[in-house]
C-alpha cells in the first residue's frame, strides 16, 4: 500500500492545522465550540504543545467548512488539487494573493465598462 504521509507532514500537521485556521479566517473559540473541545485545548494543539486524539482531530474536522477541510487534508496527505474550482483557489490564498486577485478583477471591469458605455452615458461633472 503506498503511504502518502511521510513522518515530516505528521509531525507538522499542528503547523497545517494552525495554517489552515489562519488561512480561512476562521473564529477559533467557534470552531472549538462547535467540535466541543475547549478553546485551550485547540490553541495548545495550533502551537504544537499538545497532540489531539483522534475522536477530537475528526471532531474538528467535522467543523470545518468544506475549502478549509479539502485544504488541510489536501496539504497533510501532499494530494495535489490540480482541476480545483478557481473559489477554491481565492480562498485557499494568502491574504495578499487574494487582493491581487480583487485587483485584477477591478481592472478588468473598470475597462469592460469603459468600453461599453459611450460619452452620452457618462455622468456630467458638475
Amino acid at each position: 500500500m503506498q503511504s502518502f504521509i511521510t513522518q515530516e507532514n505528521f509531525e507538522s500537521h499542528w503547523q497545517l492545522f494552525d495554517e489552515m485556521m489562519n488561512r480561512f479566517n476562521l473564529n477559533a473559540t467557534k470552531v472549538a465550540a462547535d467540535a466541543g473541545i475547549s478553546r485551550v485545548i485547540l490553541s495548545r494543539f495550533r502551537h504544537g504543545k499538545a497532540d489531539l486524539g483522534a475522536a477530537k482531530l475528526i471532531a474538528l474536522l467535522l467543523v470545518l467548512p468544506q475549502d478549509a477541510r479539502t485544504w488541510y487534508l489536501c496539504e497533510l496527505f501532499g494530494v495535489k488539487t490540480e482541476g480545483a474550482s478557481l473559489r477554491t483557489m481565492v480562498v485557499q490564498a494568502a491574504p495578499e494573493e487574494q487582493v491581487e486577485v480583487l485587483r485584477l478583477i477591478a481592472d478588468s471591469l473598470a475597462k469592460n465598462n469603459l468600453k461599453t458605455s459611450s460619452t452620452n452615458e457618462l455622468p456630467q461633472a458638475v
